[in-house]
């Protein structure tokens, strides 16, 4: 009945923009750590794999065990990376704070859009099941 993209791509995909959040966090909060290294959240390369397959034809199965090409969104899961790149500084430290503020601005912006996605999709069910009142 519900659609995939709307009721299960977005609320991963938003769940993992809030570990993205968190990470980018982490980051800001260790910029003096000597020795830290900036830390990220990969997760769209996979979803992309996941949605270019499940444009393809899909399987129809009707038990478990048959092979099925559907979506799998468990195997979608973000994977957090740690930035190996080189550091100006002397104490090995590699975050630039000012690039982490922009890519917390980025990454709100995505959440905020997929939310009101979200939002405005429910909203389309409701107004369906009330009959368009």
């Amino acid at each position: 009945m519900f659609d995939n993209i709307n009721f299960e791509i977005i609320p991963n995909t938003m769940d993992a923009l809030s570990l993205r959040q968190n990470v980018i966090s982490q980051n800001i909060a260790n910029y003096e750590t000597p020795g830290y290294k900036r830390k990220y959240v990969d997760f769209e390369n996979e979803l992309q794999k996941a949605l270019n397959e499940d444009s393809k034809l899909t399987l129809k199965v009707n038990r478990d065990q048959h092979i099925n090409n559907t979506l799998s969104l468990e195997k979608i899961q973000p994977n957090i990376q740690i930035d190996d790149s080189k550091s100006l500084r002397d104490d090995g430290n590699n975050v630039d704070p000012d690039m982490e503020l922009i890519r917390m601005t980025q990454n709100t912006l995505k959440y905020n859009t997929l939310s009101r996605l979200m939002t405005y999709s429910i909203q389309r069910y409701e107004t369906a099941i009330r009959g368009g009142k």
